[in-house]
């Protein structure tokens, strides 16, 4: 809910800058400023999912995306109507709820337009199994996108940084618990609980080598 709170409240910002025609360039300036940091670690953030790799915490980059297109939106209602590049950049931003409803309102784009507004909107059920100081198992289910969770191994690197190796388990079911043990200096055993009927449970026995994802 944070990414869809975040930006409604921008989109709403923006709507009453426009109206009352708000004229604050001390304020604007600032916002310009913020708005490019977040463009840059977004940027990162990219190259590092590009990579395998990721900022520390499960969600850190979507609040590096939120707060980048968030002040986008803020800032086209704060900068006066022109035609500039500036302002159709700003456009794009403010516009994409509109292209989304656009979508949704033509039933060939109806489909298409839900996946990509929940996985660009939904922050999705997200959680973490410690294994150790180091490691982590990492599931993730987003709704319609996802039928059942994905499960990605995460591996502290580097400080600020972490390691993110995805599709370590394969397997269909509704999770309803997971334990993680270390089998070895190199190994964690996973023992995972599923559901995949009402009244179907099955239990799944896993074993995954951490030496092959350093």
């Amino acid at each position: 809910m944070f990414t869809i709170t975040v930006l409604s409240f921008c989109f709403l910002a923006a709507i009453s800058c426009k109206i009352k025609k708000v004229k604050a360039p001390i304020i604007t300036s600032l916002t310009w400023y913020f708005h490019l940091a977040m463009c840059v670690f977004s940027v990162i953030c990219v190259l590092l999912l590009v990579s395998g790799y990721g900022f520390k915490g499960g969600y850190t980059e979507r609040v590096f995306f939120t707060l980048y297109a968030g002040s986008g939106i803020i800032l086209y209602g704060l900068t006066p109507k022109e035609v500039s590049g500036k302002w159709v950049y700003l456009c794009t931003f403010y516009g994409f709820p509109f292209a989304l409803l656009f979508g949704l309102l033509l039933p060939p784009l109806r489909t298409l337009t839900v996946i990509t507004g929940l996985g660009l909107l939904s922050d999705g059920d997200l959680k973490r199994y410690p294994i150790d100081d180091d490691y982590a198992i990492q599931t993730k289910t987003v709704d319609i996108i996802y039928r059942y969770p994905t499960y990605s191994l995460v591996e502290d690197k580097y400080w600020l940084f972490e390691k993110i190796s995805p599709d370590v388990v394969k397997t269909a079911g509704q999770l309803t618990t997971l334990k993680a043990q270390k089998a070895g200096e190199d190994s964690v055993k996973l023992s995972l609980n599923l559901v995949n009927e009402p009244g179907e449970v099955s239990k799944l026995d896993t074993v995954i080598a951490l030496q092959l994802r350093r």
